[in-house]
């Protein structure tokens, strides 16, 4: 585990409440944006875990406030939720989700998944964490598994990486560590596994280039 991760993991062990306080603000400063944002997500997550069967395995990698969990329940899986931080963990047992206190860099997973997915996750974790845990979800997969991400475009980006706090939804009233990604380099960092690449495209932001988003399949 880098030291970049561990330092921002112990913020949001102190500062998780804050996260989530600020991203529902954030959400009724603009319901309608809000809205298709999580619609669009939605349908993102429906048509990448098609192929799996009913009652699939799912792991939720870092699910902060559950509702991504919920959906994907909702869609017949049986889903794992996980966090990192307490205040995150009890928001997702309140969704009424199996819940685990898991650090995808330290824990090892119990049993190998049909699917996982982790969303707006990659941004705290160095280019070794990044190879360490693509390779870790790989072999944690069930054949014909799909893995689902994302990351934040260098291209969008002045620097590789920052210590940095927002004013916007993400404000927590501490610097965490973010890091951005080109696509060359998680395509570099993907073609050392057996995994393909199902399914790719960039989203978000003004120019819709701000998140790299991969669906993998094993």
């Amino acid at each position: 585990m880098s030291k970049e991760n561990m330092k921002t993991v112990e913020v949001y062990q102190k500062k998780a409440g804050v996260y989530l306080a600020t991203t529902i603000e954030h959400d009724r400063l603009d319901p309608s944006k809000a809205k298709k944002k999580r619609e669009r997500l939605q349908e993102l997550i429906k048509r990448s875990f098609s192929s799996l069967p009913h009652n699939a395995k799912v792991f939720e990698i870092g699910s902060g406030d559950g509702a991504n969990a919920k959906y994907i329940e909702s869609l017949g899986f049986k889903v794992t939720a996980s966090d990192t931080a307490d205040a995150f963990l009890e928001a997702i047992q309140k969704q009424g989700l199996n819940t685990i206190k898991f650090n995808v860099l330290e824990d090892d997973f119990k049993e190998k998944y049909n699917g996982i997915f982790c969303w707006r996750v990659f941004v705290h974790f160095t280019r070794d964490d990044a190879n360490e845990i693509i390779q870790k979800v790989y072999d944690n997969l069930e054949d014909n598994g799909i893995f689902i991400f994302n990351a934040i475009n260098r291209e969008t980006k002045s620097i590789d990486n920052e210590w940095v706090d927002f004013s916007n939804e993400y404000h927590m009233g501490a610097d965490r560590y973010y890091n951005y990604f080109c696509k060359e380099e998680l395509d570099n960092i993907i073609a050392q596994t057996k995994f393909k690449i199902q399914d790719f495209h960039e989203e978000g932001g003004e120019k819709n280039n701000k998140w790299l988003v991969y669906v993998l399949k094993k």
